[in-house]
């Protein structure tokens, strides 16, 4: 892979989770007290829906974090190690972490609190198919590697 697209998929990775950061210590807290403020009927809910942003969006820079590691190894031409795929399960985790919270929240929402409506539902759906969409995606790709490792593994003893 080219060292400019590595070193653009890196600026590009450092921003997201710049932002995200800044999502978490900024955004998430100063949104859930001004609906706590606005809708003071489920100003109890502002705790805990605060630390679940907070961690849904820990999920999404663990991926970076993962995604990361696993550029750097394309990098050192070592991505064809049993090392790869403890990074690609860390991220499938992250996926599989994010689309519960996420789902759990929205569940949470309308069946427990009897807040929201369509468009809750269609927002907790679309997260739910997307969460799995994900992680299928990441599971077809660790196939892949696993793939790819065996016949360079081959390669290998060939050569």
């Amino acid at each position: 892979m080219k060292r400019s697209v590595i070193l653009a998929l890196r600026v590009l990775l450092v921003l997201v989770f710049l932002v995200l950061l800044l999502g978490q210590i900024v955004v998430v807290p100063s949104y859930t007290l001004e609906s706590a403020t606005a809708f003071p009927e489920v100003a109890f809910l502002a705790g805990p829906y605060t630390v679940i942003a907070v961690a849904g969006i820990a999920c999404v820079q663990i991926g970076l974090f993962a995604t990361w590691v696993l550029l750097s190894m394309v990098e050192r031409n070592a991505i064809f190690t049993e090392h790869a795929f403890r990074w690609v399960n860390v991220i499938i985790g992250a996926a599989i972490a994010l689309t519960l919270l996420t789902v759990f929240a929205g569940v949470h929402l309308l069946a427990v609190v009897r807040v929201g409506g369509p468009g809750v539902v269609l927002a907790v759906s679309a997260a739910g198919i997307a969460g799995a969409s994900i992680v299928l995606l990441m599971l077809v790709m660790r196939g892949l590697l696993r793939s790819a490792t065996t016949l360079e593994n081959e390669l290998a003893e060939v050569v």
